[in-house]
């Protein structure tokens, strides 16, 4: 009897560490808005999957890098974490991150935005699944641009350039070019410059590139935006076009919902276009991901996880929630996203053009090896020509030499 009940209890065991397990699940700022939405699907998972639990640890963003890099350090990784895919890449450089494709079956990767899934690569390998994704518009002053005289909003950076003089004219600024983060980069490549040739090389020291090098240098040195534009950066933006010194700024979405409860007067006198860009250049995709570390004990049912948090269902449900948009591509059939609103409202036009410029957008900044040296090597030289420090074209080649250095490319 006593070596039945051994075996009884032995079989529990193995049935309970085969069956019963905990996955933990990271992610960055969504509570207590998204709590409601979080334990619904986290339920709904938990019910599908008998034996499973999740647990969901919510983190302030400025916390979430050095909270992952601790926890890596100290084998106490999470099974699935959300992450933004420069930081994800950088962790992706020293393996900590399994690759998804080892894990998920063909059609759930194709079920993905193949420029979504792009943006999580690295080297010809994938790092993680795309989860949420936004793209920016241009948010613009109507009033104060037809008191200037500029009768179209301008589409593409050469047109702001034009516009720009007009809006100095009535002691206001046309708009706010940000320098920090990608904003940059991202405008170069807006312009038309390539970040990286077929090689992998530097593939901006042309004459897109020195248009774009142009852009900032002329916009600052003829006084056409403010002076504090070298030393603030998206933020000072945001905030000079509420205080209506700016009459036009690069953001997303998510930025009306904010204007529509906070300032009424504000919301009604914005209005939206496509971001800037030199035609036929696509419009940019921001993606946030769902990585599984290499360190967690559960890979399989934590991709598992992953692919069912970011499915069409629950992508849609969740921008449902968020002025966000999903990564799955058959979320946009849906009417929400798909049919463009009767309504006048900005903040349903805003979803219904975000929508249409995500699926067929691209992620123009992918991962790079030593993005973070790269990013800050191109805004010092940006600065110093904007400054008058050095020639253009002196900025443009110190550049190019030093990202050459820093990805190993041969003269």
């Amino acid at each position: 009897m006593k070596r039945h009940f051994l075996l009884i209890a032995a079989s529990a065991l193995l049935t309970t560490g085969a069956h019963g397990r905990s996955l933990e699940f990271w992610t960055m700022q969504l509570s207590p808005q998204l709590d409601g939405y979080m334990q619904g699907l986290i339920a709904r998972y938990e019910a599908a999957h008998p034996g499973t639990r999740v647990k969901w640890v919510d983190l302030p963003w400025a916390e979430m890098e050095r909270k992952v890099l601790t926890a890596i350090a100290a084998g106490q990784a999470p099974d699935v974490v959300n992450l933004n895919p420069q930081f994800a890449a950088k962790l992706a450089e020293f393996g900590a991150l399994a690759e998804p494709e080892q894990y998920l079956t063909p059609d759930q990767v194709a079920s993905y935005l193949p420029a979504a899934w792009a943006g999580n690569r690295l080297a010809g390998k994938t790092f993680a699944l795309p989860w949420y994704v936004t793209v920016n518009l241009t948010l613009h002053r109507p009033s104060l641009l037809r008191d200037a005289g500029v009768t179209a909003v301008p589409r593409s950076h050469a047109e702001l350039l034009a516009a720009a003089p007009r809006l100095a004219a009535k002691g206001r600024h046309a708009y706010f070019p940000a320098l920090d983060g990608s904003h940059p980069l991202e405008t170069l490549v807006a312009m038309g410059a390539p970040l990286l040739d077929a090689r992998g090389c530097p593939g901006f020291n042309n004459a897109d590139g020195a248009a774009a090098f142009g852009f900032y240098r002329d916009l600052y040195q003829q006084r056409l935006v403010p002076r504090n534009v070298v030393t603030e950066g998206h933020r000072k933006a945001v905030e000079l076009f509420v205080a209506g010194e700016v009459a036009m700024i690069s953001t997303g979405m998510q930025f009306l919902n904010f204007i529509k409860t906070s300032n009424a007067g504000l919301y009604a006198d914005i209005d939206i276009a496509p971001p800037l860009a030199r035609p036929g250049v696509p419009p940019n995709l921001a993606v946030m991901n769902l990585a599984v570390p290499q360190a967690s004990g559960h890979k399989q049912a934590a991709f598992e996880f992953a692919a069912f948090v970011s499915n069409a269902d629950n992508q849609l449900a969740f921008a449902r929630a968020v002025p966000v948009l999903p990564s799955a591509r058959a979320s946009y059939a849906d009417p929400f996203l798909s049919t463009t609103p009767a309504s006048r409202d900005l903040t349903d036009r805003a979803r219904a053009l975000s929508a249409a410029l995500v699926q067929h957008g691209q992620v123009l900044v992918p991962p790079m090896r030593a993005y973070s040296k790269l990013r800050n090597s191109f805004a010092i030289q940006l600065q110093s020509q904007m400054l008058g420090k050095q020639s253009l074209p002196s900025a443009l080649q110190t550049v190019t030499a030093q990202w050459a250095n820093l990805l190993g490319c041969k003269p």
